[in-house]
Parts: structure tokens; C-alpha cells; sequence
């Protein structure tokens, strides 16, 4: 079995994300997919369990229901105040430069959603920065699987919709080379 290097975490109490995530990564032994039920606390749990056993990871799928500055696990959400109170000690998870996507409808909208991408880069990016990155804006549902978009949600507007923030060693943003429409 190929080391695992990349995490998809999703949303099991959608019914959206759960039949997304079903099959998604099928055949990539580098990822690995953890379904998340029961808000804030099992999600801490699962990184708890991620960190107890030496995992690492380079590339990050949050795929969940968003909201500015805010992504769901069932009628939880996981903010700012939370990534910084809640996961401020699983760094060591993400010790390469890492690549972290939420992706779920308009997480990165205005200043929550860009609070958001900070907290997000300050808490999980310390050892060697990466990015952080997500939407801006609602997408359009798509009934089924469509392996080339990528997902049951579309966002128009290209590079105009989605928000990056770029982070150097030790969690501190660069801001010349991020990208906040």
C-alpha cells in the first residue's frame, strides 16, 4: 500500500457528500478519506487519531456545506475562533508545504471568509507554510458524479471566485503572492 499523503475529509451527514465522497478517490492508495458525522468533536478526534498515528499529509480536502467563514459538519461548524481553540496543535500533521481546499459554498466570502483562510494557514501551516484556499461564492448543484469538474457543485467565474492565501514557514501569510479577489 502506497503512503498515504493526502486527506479528504467530508461532510457524513450530507447526504450531497457523502454520495460524492463514495467512490471519489477509488484506486488512489495516497489518500485517505475519513467521513465526519458529529460536528467539532469527532472531527478534533479524527485528528487526534491522525496525529497519534504519525500521520502526514501534503494535500487537504475539506469538502463540506460552507458559509462565510465557516464549514459544516452537520449543524456544527468549524470558524476561526474554533480552528484556533479547537486544532492549534496538530501542525505536526503537515510538515511539508501543504495544499489545503475547503470546498464548500462560499467559505471565503468577504473578511470571515478570509479570516477564515488565515486561521485555517495559521494553525495547520507553521512548519513549512503551503496555502489555503476556497470559494467565494454559492455554487450550482449538479444532480450526480462528474469525475471532471471534480464534484456535484459548480462555481462560475474562474479565478474570480476562489480565494487563496499563500503561507510561509512558521504560519505567517504572504500576502504579495496570495490572491484575494
Amino acid at each position: 500500500m502506497a503512503r498515504q499523503t493526502k486527506l479528504y475529509i467530508y461532510d457524513e451527514s450530507s447526504e450531497i457528500d457523502r454520495k460524492q465522497a463514495a467512490g471519489r478517490f477509488d484506486g488512489d492508495d495516497d489518500v485517505l478519506t475519513v467521513g465526519v458525522r458529529f460536528g467539532v468533536n469527532n472531527l478534533r478526534k479524527v485528528f487526534e487519531a491522525l496525529s497519534n498515528g504519525n500521520q502526514t499529509f501534503n494535500r487537504v480536502v475539506f469538502q463540506t456545506h460552507g458559509s462565510p467563514g465557516n464549514i459544516w459538519f452537520g449543524n456544527e461548524s468549524v470558524n476561526t475562533t474554533v480552528l484556533k481553540t479547537q486544532f492549534n496543535s496538530f501542525s505536526q500533521l503537515f510538515p511539508h508545504p501543504t495544499r489545503i481546499y475547503f470546498d464548500g459554498c462560499n467559505v471565503a466570502e468577504g473578511g470571515k471568509g478570509t479570516d477564515f483562510l488565515l486561521a485555517a494557514g495559521e494553525v495547520f501551516l507553521r512548519s513549512s507554510g503551503g496555502e489555503t484556499f476556497g470559494w467565494t461564492t454559492i455554487g450550482h448543484g449538479v444532480s450526480g458524479w462528474f469525475p471532471f469538474i471534480g464534484g456535484h457543485t459548480l462555481h462560475f467565474g474562474g479565478s474570480d471566485t476562489l480565494k487563496r492565501i499563500r503561507f510561509f514557514s512558521g504560519g505567517s501569510p504572504d500576502f504579495p503572492d496570495s490572491w484575494i479577489p
